[in-house]
């Protein structure tokens, strides 16, 4: 079974990884999103599911990082709040949006001892 949802709609496809991510409080987080366009106008946004669709802010602490057709969100000294489920959502002009499949983020307040 594939680890990865590949979305391929008009010319577009969005894939995300990791699907889940486990990062000790106070950690780097960093999730990545590639995909395929064939239109030369495009953009590329993380959002944060709460209840609702939420923008990922410019800010210190998360930083947003392209490179040809990759987009990678990293979050630094993650708290608990940073929890939650990150999506990947690339936007073509006179198309609807493509996500990525989501990455859960889960951060843990200390080590676990195994």
């Amino acid at each position: 079974m594939s680890r990865f949802l590949f979305v391929l709609c008009c010319g577009l496809s969005v894939t995300q990884y990791p699907p889940s991510l486990i990062v000790i409080r106070g950690e780097t987080a960093n999730l990545s999103c590639h995909f395929k366009v064939e239109s030369l106008k495009y953009g590329v946004q993380w959002i944060k599911m709460k209840p609702e669709k939420q923008l990922i802010p410019k800010s210190s602490k998360q930083t947003v990082v392209q490179k040809n057709q990759t987009s990678s969100l990293q979050i630094t000294e993650v708290t608990l709040e940073d929890s939650g489920w990150y999506y990947c959502e690339v936007n073509v002009l006179q198309k609807d949006p493509e996500r990525g499949n989501g990455t859960e983020l889960v951060v843990l307040g200390e080590k676990q001892i195994a």
